[in-house]
């Protein structure tokens, strides 16, 4: 990928045709659209088609409008509890900060880049492990056509990733710079293991769940086609954050839209310099025969992932089984909060009760022992 130009170096006018640009760009390439099964129930082939060829896919439509109203209404009651500085314990009222270490502000090496507001305090740019802290969250992480949409891609026996919630504010959200997410299942010369039609070893994807508007000015971008081979391959390096890549197009999503991304593919996000906020719940899957026996350094089993955090580890059984129970329990959560909706059956294997009540919410989040203490990286 080349560039010669960032975000904060084009003129005003420049920068309006590039977003310009994209969205003609993103709206050419047929791959948004709602979820759809064949008559056997699995996810239709054109959608597979186009999410191998581009290496991401726009659901629309996907969440009710009552059901983005909830996390909404929760997403507000942790951004108003915030810390007002990092590792800060108290919010803008005063009050104790609940969930306090679970947030990541806009001046965090997360970034890349100092992202501060135009008073110079930082802002929240990301809540971590959200299955913890919002029970809308974890009813999302149920849904039936979203698991079903999972079990398309990844086989019946998939298996999760890491949660979290990024939160670009209106004028000054911070950017995420220009990366691939996998670092496992990679040929020597930089080649994808998987293959073109999503067979062998895979990263897995990410699923942006959003309740904002995510428009040219404040969404993920991705270039199509590149979850195909590794830029840092033979001693490459990502483009710089923010660069202006000709290829690029944003993942446009309304509230309610799922855009899932390749996690081989290349993608970041410009600073939001527009007046509207972008939200959106990043969920992950991974294949369980891609994840089990895999090594590699794991950077999102910590409460605040990178920044320096990692660890060197071979997921094995136990790690796994007992990390894939959260997706039987916000089945179950979310069967007791919509008892009219038909279940989602996981077909995948755990440890532990399947049943949600305040005696798992008290086990998955015990101090020292948390679920997201097995997230997998791949």
């Amino acid at each position: 990928m080349t560039a010669t130009e960032t975000q904060a170096e084009l003129t005003d006018q420049q920068w309006i045709e590039y977003l310009d640009g994209g969205r003609a760009r993103a709206e050419e390439l047929g791959n948004r659209g709602p979820i759809r099964f064949d008559d056997e129930g699995r996810l239709v082939r054109d959608i597979l088609d186009a999410y191998h060829r581009t290496g991401f896919y726009v659901f629309t439509g996907v969440l009710s409008v009552e059901e983005v109203a909830e996390l909404e209404a929760e997403f507000d009651e942790l951004i108003d509890n915030a810390p007002v500085e990092r590792d800060g314990d108290v919010d803008v009222h005063g009050r104790p900060v609940r969930h306090a270490g679970y947030y990541s502000m806009s001046s965090d090496r997360l970034f890349g880049q100092d992202g501060v507001d135009g008073d110079g305090q930082a802002v929240v740019g990301l809540v971590s492990h959200p299955l913890m802290l919002m029970d809308a969250a974890l009813r999302v992480y149920g849904h039936p056509e979203i698991l079903k949409m999972v079990e398309g891609v990844n086989g019946a026996d998939f298996v999760p990733f890491h949660e979290s919630i990024f939160h670009k504010t209106a004028g000054n959200g911070p950017p995420t710079p220009w990366h691939q997410d996998g670092r496992t299942h990679w040929a020597e010369d930089g080649t994808s293991l998987e293959g073109v039609d999503g067979s062998g070893e895979s990263h897995g994807f990410n699923l942006s769940v959003s309740w904002s508007h995510c428009t040219p000015e404040n969404c993920l971008w991705v270039v199509p086609g590149s979850h195909r081979r590794w830029e840092l391959a033979g001693g490459g390096v990502f483009p710089a954050a923010t660069a202006v890549l000709a290829e690029a197009v944003p993942m446009l999503l309304e509230p309610g839209d799922c855009g899932m991304v390749n996690r081989s593919s290349l993608h970041g996000s410009f600073r939001n310099e527009s007046t509207e906020r972008r939200v959106t719940m990043v969920l992950g899957f991974h294949k369980r025969s891609s994840a089990i026996g895999a090594t590699t350094t794991n950077v999102h089993s910590f409460r605040i992932p990178g920044g320096g955090n990692s660890m060197r580890i071979t997921y094995d059984d136990d790690y796994v089984l007992r990390r894939a129970r959260m997706i039987p329990l916000a089945i179950d959560a979310r069967r007791q909060r919509w008892p009219d909706e038909e279940p989602y059956r996981y077909q995948g294997s755990w440890i532990g009760s399947a049943e949600w009540n305040e005696g798992t919410r008290e086990e998955v989040s015990r101090e020292g022992d948390e679920y997201w203490r097995r997230d997998i990286t791949l």
